[in-house]
């Protein structure tokens, strides 16, 4: 889903590696799949993001209550990872490769003193490995509990879309609502709202995995509720990233409840999908990171 020149030649070398196939279309169907070989990554924490490595690694990002800030993690095909950095004082990355090949990265900073929490961005080292200057875009939680894990995507024009979790704006109970906005350019650091709401119904965590004109498709999570209703990976289809439909079948057992996905393509119909699982419990939990392969039925295929 990261485009941008210096993207498309690093994941051009690992397709050819991989044997990637081009886009795949749905044309706004409701999208079906598997999510089959799981493991766990020995890492403890919620909110990833995964950015495909040249090398056909995974780099993962994600929050890290020890170091202050975010962890950053390098692991193999076979889920094996070690820590390769962090970045202080920020939560929930995301980044892109904009229209002219540069990074950008998108990220939560909470306000020590109002507890606030509001998005920024920042150019990002060719690396991965550091970010300059960081500016807000002005979206902030207002006060909300139920609000953020941002994720971005260039979009076919080349502009920039940020996609979030915000409060049911009728104030119903464990029903969030996915909103965005797009950036005025494709430098991607002056946004506008989109207008009304992505997905309702309680569906959060939101990642898209596939940005392509007239085929878009996207995974995430149901709302948390209660240990009778764990929460799962669902699936979501749209023409243009903005009216989309939720394939409400699980991917996920119910024996544990699962958050947070994010994903990077492997190979024709196939993504990897790095996600959070905790036990079915109110209260705190342990969060554990783990990986699956997502793969997407056939008959959706043009």
């Amino acid at each position: 889903m990261r485009r941008g020149n210096k993207w498309l030649t690093t994941i051009t070398a690992a397709c050819l590696a991989l044997g990637c196939a081009s886009g795949v279309a749905w044309a706004g169907d409701k999208p079906h799949g598997t999510l089959k070989q799981r493991i766990e990554l020995g890492l403890s924490g919620v909110s990833p993001h995964a950015d495909l490595q040249s090398n056909g690694t995974t780099r993962l990002y994600y929050p890290s209550f020890s170091l202050n800030g975010t962890a950053i993690a390098q692991c193999t095909v076979k889920g094996a990872c070690e820590m390769v950095g962090s970045l202080q004082g920020i939560s929930d990355l995301t980044d892109v490769v904009t229209a002219d090949g540069s990074r950008r990265a998108y990220y939560i900073v909470m306000d020590p003193n109002s507890k606030r929490k509001e998005i920024y961005t920042a150019p990002m080292t060719a690396d991965g490995l550091a970010l300059g200057e960081g500016i807000s875009l002005g979206i902030n939680d207002g006060g909300a509990m139920a609000w953020g894990v941002p994720d971005a995507v260039v979009i076919p024009d080349g502009r920039v879309r940020i996609y979030w979790v915000e409060p049911d704006p009728q104030g119903r109970r464990a029903s969030e609502v996915i909103v965005s906005a797009t950036s005025t350019d494709t430098s991607g650091t002056s946004f506008v709202r989109d207008r009304g709401y992505r997905t309702t119904r309680g569906i959060v965590d939101f990642e898209v995995l596939n940005a392509k004109t007239g085929a878009w498709l996207a995974i995430a999570a149901t709302t948390p509720e209660d240990p009778k209703n764990p929460q799962r990976l669902l699936l979501a289809s749209s023409k243009d990233g903005l009216k989309w439909k939720i394939n409400r079948k699980s991917l996920t057992p119910s024996s544990m409840s699962y958050l947070d996905p994010t994903g990077i393509r492997i190979g024709p119909r196939r993504y990897r999908i790095y996600y959070a699982k905790a036990p079915n419990a109110l209260g705190e939990r342990a969060y554990a990171l783990e990986q699956a392969v997502l793969t997407i039925k056939k008959k959706h295929r043009k």
